[in-house]
């Protein structure tokens, strides 16, 4: 009996201790964010657009997609038929998000999403919404792909991601 409840003792302890320890460590810091590069030229966002307008055409989802350079002013974009209005504008601004930031625009979604100072950022002219994407090549980013007017922001991520992996 006494061993029983030395050993249930024991390993309380080390669920207590061990919870603890796993608690005062600092989390892990976030990736460097990539280097500017040379600025994205129209033939290499062609080639990203039309990769991206063909995945959405295979997820027979309508689509607005935006390719800007690292200071986020568009470069190229086209314009699916039956999108919806607001696709235009969500595509670019996804777009400029991720050019200016460096970052997804789903991070910003996050951010939001959580509340507290996260909602801090739509103070900035920030899109909180997925489908906006950095263009890096050779480790440098040299643009930003928006995608927008979607059925939702897994298929707008899918179909970006297409147009960066073309680059790749």
């Amino acid at each position: 009996m006494r061993r029983l409840s030395f050993i249930t003792m024991a390993a309380a302890a080390a669920m207590i201790f061990g919870t603890v320890v796993q608690a005062q460590q600092p989390p892990a810091a976030p990736p460097p964010l990539p280097d500017y590069g040379p600025t994205i030229t129209l033939e290499q966002a062609m080639k990203a657009a039309n990769a991206a307008l063909a995945e959405a055409k295979k997820l027979n989802a309508s689509e607005a997609i935006a390719i800007v350079d690292n200071a986020g002013r568009l470069v190229y974009f086209i314009k699916m038929d039956n999108l919806r209005l607001i696709g235009v504008d969500l595509s670019q601004g996804k777009a400029r998000t991720s050019a200016i930031t460096k970052l997804p625009s789903k991070a910003y979604e996050d951010r939001v999403a959580a509340g507290g100072g996260g909602l801090a950022v739509l103070a900035f002219d920030v899109v909180p919404s997925a489908g906006g994407i950095p263009i890096i090549v050779g480790g440098k980013m040299i643009g930003a792909i928006g995608v927008g007017g979607g059925p939702g922001g897994v298929v707008d991520i899918q179909v970006a991601q297409a147009g960066v992996d073309a680059l790749k």
